[in-house]
């Protein structure tokens, strides 16, 4: 069912882009991930032909899913689908048209991939727009992020140039991520962002001196982490919180889309 609900959508020439699990999973930097999430252009002639292309496939709504307008499309809502299959075999879809902390779709789209995959070629977010993305308030995203920042210098877009590096640097969030980047490419240990905190810089200097680094600097480094991991959930935290508040008045009214309804 996946594969022909992509294959829909390529034939329909729907503009979206996978986002989130899966193409965290198609850059290597997960093993897993349950659901589908896409992006959809929210212009008005590609709402249509996501929508003709979800009623090819039967897609049903499901929980907590507001109507899918054009309003709802560009005040930043999530939309919730099932694409039916046989009993264990039902795939879950979130669609968004405004998702948070990137720009437009029409910019994240020259920087995507098609990926070849087991449901066909999908077209896919790029690393850096997919980072953004999984800047989200649940904890075991950002050992993923870090991954995705390693993974970026196998990306034909790399070209290892010192902004490259200092990118990385400002999405590792995790010690092993850290020492492999230096390990990996040396380079990055002399192309510090200039807002790099002190234990960052010590952390590179012993790197760069013996190759290894001391547990207080690790510490140091680690707690540094942590604090950036905080601010941004907290972030993320008060972007959704404006999108609930919208939520809550639709469901006392009675105006959400009914769960197990068709599309």
């Amino acid at each position: 069912m996946i594969a022909n609900f992509f294959q829909s959508l390529n034939e329909g020439a729907v503009d979206y882009l996978l986002i989130s699990g899966q193409a965290t999973v198609l850059y290597g930097a997960a093993t897993f991930s349950e659901d589908i999430d896409l992006w959809v252009n929210s212009a008005p002639e590609n709402r249509e032909r996501f929508l003709a292309a979800l009623r090819t496939c039967r897609a049903t709504y499901y929980k907590l899913t507001p109507p899918f307008t054009m309003e709802n499309l560009l005040r930043g809502h999530g939309f919730h689908f099932v694409l039916p299959g046989s009993a264990d075999d039902e795939a879950y879809l979130d669609v968004m048209g405004v998702p948070p902390r990137v720009g437009e779709f029409t910019t994240a789209k020259t920087a995507a991939q098609w990926k070849e995959t087991d449901w066909g070629r999908l077209h896919t977010i790029g690393i850096k727009d997919l980072v953004e993305l999984k800047k989200t308030q649940r904890l075991e995203d950002y050992p993923i992020i870090s991954k995705l920042a390693l993974a970026y210098f196998d990306q034909p877009e790399c070209l290892g140039s010192p902004s490259d590096f200092q990118w990385a640097l400002r999405n590792i969030f995790t010690l092993p991520e850290l020492h492999a980047l230096f390990a990996e490419r040396p380079a990055a240990a002399h192309a510090l962002p200039p807002e790099t905190p002190a234990s960052l810089t010590e952390f590179a200097g012993q790197w760069r001196a013996s190759g290894d680094v001391s547990e207080s600097i690790e510490q140091q480094v680690s707690d540094w982490m942590q604090a950036q991991i905080s601010r941004l959930q907290n972030v993320d935290r008060r972007y959704w919180r404006g999108i609930i508040a919208e939520l809550k008045p639709l469901r006392s009214g009675g105006k959400l889309m009914p769960e197990g309804a068709a599309v």
